[in-house]
Formats: structure tokens, sequence, C-alpha cells
């Protein structure tokens, strides 16, 4: 046979490419080759080359009758449908005729259990404002046609709508719903649902769903909790509350949650009912108790807070959990209500000075308090109960950031009785209050550091600060005494300035001048001595 002799039916699928793909077949043509394609769907080819020409037919005409064509094909005989179903997408996505679009949507339906994508592609569809009437109508009909969903498409399509009207919320719902579980990603998924924003409805089917639960998993905790403590419906709380019953085992937070809503519930019967399930508890080991103490640190509810005090109060013997509230304490100090610090103080001031940890934790909150008084309330407990040579380094650091003159003194007078020579560090916090001219330790820090000037290079220039500027003359005297020591480096500038300083004490200008007499002079600085003691009144300095 001629090679180049096909029978017809082999013919076609080039045929169909050819003629459908061309916009300038005639209609009658076209019709005819779709004509011969339904009757030769035994060729593979054939259906093929229908999917192709399909987004390419661009006359309203024919792609209609192609369309119809190919959406009333029998799938069950396909062995692989997946192109089929792609280009019907593909041509549900460009078309823009409503009517088409809405027909297609039923065809899909019709296949739905066929192929995955499907059901990813309606749940899509569902959280789009731009659908028709017709076409949401059909959404709607597929999605709750499913007997069950993946989790993924549940999730997927709670994700799409958590910021949708409340009609496509409930419609998420009915997907969510035909999950055969909701596992801890689905939990996830539903928490956005529960925020009082939603309306009632959504947020009162969820809590009705998991409050019939037989048994309900840790993870959802964090979905119900938020809701006992924050939606303004007392039937959601209600609800919830039971939902919460559900959960096993009851893990600290769940526990903390029953004591809340047992003390803070503004409605009568919740926190009755909340009474009611703590006489199901267990009785908490120390771990639980613990793991209690440190929901303090992360907590940021006020009344949950004080609750949780309350239940810590007791047990507070145990090294772990005393610890575990202190550093809860000192991490976020601020946070704390005055009746949660007057609780929290009065808890930990009995292991103040004898706990180190407990001490060092406290030294620490103070900086983080924004309260006066709070801050003097902390010092009050640690001053004279311990040892400041252990706490040194934290205490400085508080000295030099207080505001507060009252603390500021309660302070300085914790550390101005250590040795300079043993604790360095002290020395640039005594300089910088020496050479404050406002501070009132000014005396003090110069008595201790004149007694180490030849000690630290850092101590003569502060003292150099003072004999320049000061006219105190205890002040003055004090700094002279340390900068006349053996060892420390005088300078005639500051020792003349001395010497011509008539608010200073007779005894300290005439030290001055002794020491001035004693270096190593030039011409100018000897007629600037000479000059200075030519102004003196007779007999007032002796030169011999």
């Amino acid at each position: 046979m001629d090679q180049n002799s096909q029978r017809p039916e082999q013919a076609l699928p080039g045929l169909i490419r050819k003629v459908l793909g061309s916009p300038h077949s005639e209609q009658v043509i076209k019709a005819q080759i779709i004509q011969m394609a339904s009757r030769n769907l035994h060729v593979p080819e054939v259906t093929t080359a229908l999917l192709e020409v399909l987004p390419l037919t661009k006359d309203k005409e024919t792609r209609t009758q192609l369309l119809q064509f190919l959406a009333g094909l029998n799938t069950s005989r396909f062995t692989d449908t997946g192109a089929l179903f792609q280009a019907l997408l593909d041509v549900y996505r460009q078309e823009k005729d409503r009517d088409t679009r809405t027909a297609l949507l039923y065809r899909l339906q019709e296949s739905i259990h066929q192929d995955p994508r499907l059901a990813a592609f309606f749940v899509a569809l569902s959280g789009q404002d731009s659908l028709s009437e017709a076409e949401r109508i059909a959404v709607q009909d597929t999605l709750s046609s499913l007997p069950s969903i993946s989790e993924d498409t549940a999730l997927a399509a709670l994700q799409q709508n958590v910021n949708a009207p409340t009609v496509m919320q409930l419609q998420a719902l009915d997907i969510a719903e035909k999950c055969p579980s909701w596992s801890q990603l689905l939990v996830a998924g539903l928490q956005p649902y529960l925020d009082v924003k939603n309306d009632r409805e959504v947020r009162f089917r969820i809590l009705r769903r998991l409050a019939g639960a037989r048994l309900l998993e840790p993870a959802y905790a964090d979905v119900i909790i938020p809701v006992l403590r924050t939606d303004p419906e007392t039937y959601a709380r209600a609800e919830a509350l039971n939902a919460l019953s559900r959960i096993k085992p009851w893990k600290e937070e769940i526990i903390l949650q029953l004591f809340w809503s047992a003390t803070n519930d503004s409605d009568e019967s919740i926190r009755s009912q909340a009474l009611r399930m703590q006489s199901e508890l267990p009785e908490r080991t120390n771990e639980q108790l613990i793991a209690m103490a440190a929901l303090l640190g992360s907590d940021r509810s006020e009344g949950v807070r004080a609750t949780l005090l309350q239940q810590l109060k007791p047990v507070m013997r145990i090294p772990e959990i005393r610890t575990q509230v202190a550093t809860a304490f000192s991490g976020h100090p601020g946070v704390f209500a005055s009746h949660e610090f007057d609780l929290l103080t009065d808890m930990l001031a009995p292991y103040a000075g004898r706990d180190e940890q407990i001490s060092q934790l406290l030294l620490q909150s103070i900086q983080g308090l924004p309260n006066t008084s709070q801050r003097q309330r902390v010092l009050q407990l640690l001053i004279g109960k311990i040892s400041m040579e252990k706490v040194l380094e934290p205490v400085i650091a508080l000295f030099r950031r207080e505001h507060n003159e009252t603390l500021r003194e309660v302070l300085f007078n914790q550390i101005k009785a250590l040795s300079v020579a043993r604790h360095p560090q002290l020395v640039d916090v005594f300089c910088a209050e020496l050479t404050e001219p406002g501070s009132p330790f000014r005396i003090t820090c110069a008595g201790i550091l004149a007694n180490a000037a030849e000690i630290y290079a850092q101590i003569p220039p502060a003292l150099e600060d003072v004999l320049l500027y000061d006219n105190d003359r205890e002040l003055v005297r004090l700094c002279l005494d340390g900068y006349l020591r053996p060892g420390v480096d005088k300078k005639f500038d500051i020792l003349i300035n001395v010497v011509k300083n008539e608010l200073a004490d007779t005894l300290s200008r005439q030290k001055a001048l002794d020491a001035t007499m004693k270096l190593p002079l030039d011409d100018s600085q000897q007629e600037m001595l000479a000059d200075a003691l030519s102004g003196l009144k007779p007999g007032t300095l002796k030169t011999s």
C-alpha cells in the first residue's frame, strides 16, 4: 500500500488539528469534523487532538459545540482523565461567558471523584468574590456533595475563607466537618474562626462540634482557652468549657484556665462549672507545678497571673518552683499589676538573702520596674540580707541607671564601704560622681578616691577637675590631700590654681604652694608664681 495513503480514521487527528485550529475554516466543515470525531472516539489520538485545539478555537459557535461534545464524554472508559480535566480547567479559567462557566462547573462536579485536583479547584473557587450567583451555587452544591474530604482540602478551604463573609466561612466549616478527623494542623486552621470579630454562628458551630466530642487531643487547648478568656458570649464560653473537659490528659494550661474561669468569669454558671471541674483534677505533681510556674513568664493575662500566683504560693518551699517564679518576674517585671507585684514579692521575700539565685534574679528585675516604689520595695527585700561583694556588678549597673535620688542613695550606701583596692570597678563609679557638680555624694567619693590616688590612673584627673573648678573648702581639701600623695604626678597649673583660690582654706593653699615650689619650674612658671604671690595679703602664705 502507498505510504501516503491512510485510513480515514487514522488521518482524522491531523484533520482535527488543521481544521478546528484554523480561524479560516468554514463553520460547516468544522461541524462535520466534530461529528466525525464523535464516531471515532475509539482512536486514542482523536480525543487528544480535540483537547489540543479546544484552547485555540476562538469562534464562539465552534467552541461551544466542541465544549459540549467534550463535556458529554463518558470518562469511565478513560485510562487517564488528567488531560481532559486539565483542558476543562484551563477553558474555565479563560472563559468569559457566565453560562458556559457554570455549565463547565457542573460537568466537573460529575467527575470530582475521579481527579483529586478538582476538589482543591472548587475549594479555591469558594473563596473568590468574582463568581456569579449561578457559579457560586454550583460550587456550593459540589462541595456539599462531597462524602468526605482530605485534610489538605479542608485546611485549604479554611485558609481561603478566613477573612471571607460569614456565608463563605460557614461553607468552609461544612467542608472541614466532612474531614474524618481534625488533626493538630486542622485545629490551628480553625483557631482564627473563633475570633470574636467573626459571626457568633461561626463560633458557636465550632464550639458545639468540640463540646460534642467524646475525646479531644491536648492540641485543642490552644483553640479553646482563648475563647474562655476573650469571647463576650456566655454561650460560647460555656461550650468552650465543655470542650475543655473533653481534653485528656489535662495539662498545666488547662488546670490554670479552670482556676481562672472559676474566679474571674463574669457568669456565675461558668464559675460554678469550672469549680465542679476542679474537683476532677488529680493531685498535681511537682513537675506540673514547675511547668505552671513557668507560665508566669509567658501568659499576658492579668487575671491568669494572679490566679497562678495564688496556686503557687503554698508550694514556694520547692526550690525549682520559686526559681521559676523569680525567673519569670525578672524577665518581665513591668507587666505585673500592683496587686500581683505585692503578692509576688511577699512570696519571694523569705528567700531573699537565703537563696543566692533568687537574690540575683530580684536584683535583675529592678531595672525593669517602671515604678519607683516597686524598685524600692525590691531593694528593701535585699539590703542587709545579701553580701554586696557577691552582687556588686548588678548593684553598680542599677546605681548607674537609677534616676531617683532616694534609691541612688540607698545603692550608694551599699557600695561606699567597699574597698576600691579590692574592687577596682568602683573607681569609675566614684570618679563619675566626684566630677558631677550636682551629685550629693561628692564629699564621700573625694575621701575614698584620695586614699587610692596613686593606685589608679583615672583618679588624678578626677581630683584635678575638682581642684580646677570647685570652691567648696572640704571638697577641695580632700581632693588636694589625695593629689599631694607620693606617687601622684602633680601639675603646676592645678597647684597654682589652688594657691590663687581665695575661697579655699589657707592650709590647703599653703600645701599647694609648698608642693608647687618643689616642682622644677621654668621661667614662665616662676613668673606666674611670683604674680600669684604678689597679689596676696602679706603673711597669708609662707614661701620659706
